[in-house]
This record gives structure tokens, C-alpha cells and sequence, in this order.
């Protein structure tokens, strides 16, 4: 007896063959979306700390409509919209974008629910702390050291808003290792633009 014939085993292979075939191909896809997205936040920092404004602002941009468009790919794919790497990629670029907003306007761009992951935007917020550290480090080594303070100040801010937000990791996707890091970042940070200023006190007193 053909049991595979009764049993309609030949039709079903071939319904979910194509199911998976279709999330295989949407996932790769995006895949290959998040690493156009990592490459735009990746050159986009990389041009901000390099004074190129303008072009840190274009690639941003190009990352935020590629990552558009991943979600609109995946849109009806929820087990692969929420497997990670879709939003690990908009961490990066939200972090590339609050970085320039920060640099450029001492300002933190405003949140909008439907263009970012509450998750994500926190995330690259804190990360954002080790750009401006990077920043303010640069600033030292130049002798520009007018608004260094001011920038501590920021991160400063910045790590006591985000301590608002302490809930457990399966929320949060483990937001509090993100603070012990920040934490240190800002009290490195603090001892480094501290030991700056004293030294240049004491240079102006010369």
C-alpha cells in the first residue's frame, strides 16, 4: 500500500519545503542588509572622529534606510525579525547616530518608536559613551581642552538616565552589562579629563 500517497505526504513536503525555502532566502537577505549596516555605522564613526561631518551624515543616513528596509523585509518573519542580529545592526547605527548628534549638537536625537527598538536605542546609547571617550581623549592629545568637561558632563548624564532602566536582562538584553561598562567608561573618563586640566592649570601658572 503507497501509505505516502494516502497520507498526502508528497503535498505537505512540498508546503514546507517552500515555507522554509521562503524564510532561508528572506533571512539571508538580511543578512546580508545588517552588514551594509555595520559598514555604514562603522565609516560613519570612523568620519565623525575624523571631522568629516557631512559624510558621516550621508552614510548614516544610507544606514538607516537599509535598515528600513530589513524591517519591512521581515516584517511577517517575526522569528527572524527577533533572532538578534537585525537589532544588534540597529544598535550599531542608532550608536553612529547618536554619536553625531551628540559631537555636532551636544544633543542626543529624539527617539521615535517607530523608527527604532526602545532596546536598540538604549543599547547604542550607552555604547555612544565609548565614542565620546574616544573623543574627548583626541581633544587632550590636540591641547583643545575647552569643552572637555562639558562632554563628561554628558556621558555623565547619560549613564545615570540609563541606570533608570535596570530591569531583568530577558527585557533588556542584558542592559546592565552595559552599565558596568559605561560606568567604567565614565570613570575613566572623569580621571583623564581631571588629570588634563590640572596639567593645564598648572602650565598656565608657568
Amino acid at each position: 500500500m503507497n501509505y505516502e500517497k494516502i497520507l498526502n505526504l508528497k503535498k505537505l513536503e512540498n508546503e514546507f519545503r517552500d515555507f522554509f525555502e521562503q524564510q532561508d532566502n528572506v533571512r539571508e537577505e538580511t543578512l546580508k542588509l545588517v552588514r551594509e549596516i555595520g559598514r555604514s555605522a562603522f565609516k560613519s564613526v570612523k568620519e565623525i572622529h575624523q571631522g568629516k561631518i557631512k559624510e558621516a551624515e550621508e552614510e548614516i543616513e544610507n544606514g538607516l534606510k537599509i535598515l528600513k528596509k530589513a524591517k519591512k523585509l521581515l516584517s511577517n518573519f517575526p522569528e527572524i525579525y527577533y533572532a538578534g542580529f537585525l537589532h544588534s545592526a540597529e544598535k550599531e547605527i542608532i550608536e553612529a547616530l547618536i554619536t553625531l548628534y551628540l559631537i555636532r549638537d551636544k544633543k542626543i536625537p529624539e527617539f521615535n518608536k517607530d523608527d527604532f527598538d526602545v532596546k536598540s536605542f538604549l543599547h547604542g546609547l550607552c555604547e555612544s559613551t565609548g565614542e565620546i571617550r574616544r573623543y574627548i581623549l583626541d581633544k587632550i592629545r590636540s591641547g583643545e581642552i575647552e569643552e572637555i568637561e562639558l562632554y563628561l558632563e554628558i556621558i555623565d548624564e547619560i549613564y545615570y538616565f540609563v541606570l533608570e532602566f535596570q530591569y531583568t536582562d530577558a527585557l533588556t538584553r542584558g542592559l546592565r552589562r552595559q552599565i558596568d561598562y559605561m560606568r567604567g567608561i565614565v570613570e575613566r573618563t572623569r580621571a583623564d579629563v581631571t588629570s588634563a586640566i590640572i596639567s593645564f592649570r598648572k602650565d598656565e601658572k608657568k
